[in-house]
């Protein structure tokens, strides 16, 4: 995802990117591109809406929340409540949210569930300059998993499913963790991004950057899912011919998961 998408026309600014692309023909055509300054394209780009809801039919309301990075989330979530509660099933997308603070999502997470959840477990190397030099062991933090208990004044009891995918990062995978732990409904999509949401970034010489995991995270049995992502319980994916025709598979299996379970 990194590759392909966030980074794939990365570059100074002014200069100018080759592409070959395919149509629904399998007419190909050479283009290029100028790249254009992230300021610029801010003011040319639709606005980010971290928080939307759509009705489906059939009583089931769709949520997308695509960031957990403001307490607007949960603001916007709680004064929507009463169509949520209302709700015969609710699907949670999270397939763009790339994360922000983790207790926004468990915040959320705390209105779907009537028992404590567990979260992640993580720790972090504790580096201590001497002990390297003396070539002694290095130390760990450790921070046990936490608990997410139930919001007793909110509480949704019917039907959830959670869709994921390879741009589902960070505070997003750590609810996509506890969801799962949960226990609470299906999780539809693709495996999540694989990361902990915690990179420690540094300048290169010569110019550009670079990015290093500096903490561990896994499910409290100590299943890995950074790197590998965190698992849908039904994998379906979106192919080309579904997006230049506008379908959403991954929408429709949730749905289907959804009103069957409403039965």
């Amino acid at each position: 995802m990194r590759t392909w998408d966030y980074a794939l026309l990365a570059g100074a600014a002014g200069s100018e990117v080759e592409l070959l692309v395919e149509d629904a023909a399998g007419v190909r055509r050479t283009v290029r591109l100028v790249r254009t300054p992230q300021e610029d394209l801010a003011k040319v780009a639709p606005p980010f809406l971290p928080f939307e809801r759509t009705q489906l039919g059939d009583g089931i309301l769709r949520v997308d929340l695509r960031s957990f990075d403001s307490p607007a989330v949960v603001e916007a979530w709680m004064a929507h409540w009463d169509e949520i509660a209302a709700a015969k099933g609710l699907i949670l997308d999270l397939r763009d949210n790339g994360g922000g603070n983790s207790g926004h999502g468990y915040r959320i997470l705390s209105t779907l569930v009537d028992r404590p959840s567990a979260t992640t477990v993580w720790r972090t190397r504790l580096y201590r300059p001497a002990f390297r030099a003396w070539g002694s062991a290095e130390g760990w933090h450790v921070a046990e998993a936490g608990s997410i208990e139930p919001d007793v004044g909110h509480r949704f009891a019917g039907p959830v499913a959670v869709l994921i995918g390879p741009r589902t990062y960070s505070a997003a995978e750590d609810f996509a963790v506890a969801f799962d732990l949960a226990e609470r409904g299906p999780m539809i999509g693709e495996a999540t991004g694989g990361s902990t949401g915690q990179p420690l970034m540094f300048a290169l010489p010569g110019g550009g950057s670079a990015r290093v995991c500096s903490k561990r995270d896994t499910y409290p049995d100590g299943r890995e899912f950074v790197g590998v992502g965190v698992q849908p319980d039904r994998v379906v994916t979106t192919s080309v011919a579904d997006v230049r025709a506008g379908r959403d598979p991954v929408l429709a299996a949730a749905m289907e998961a959804v009103r069957e379970a409403a039965r």
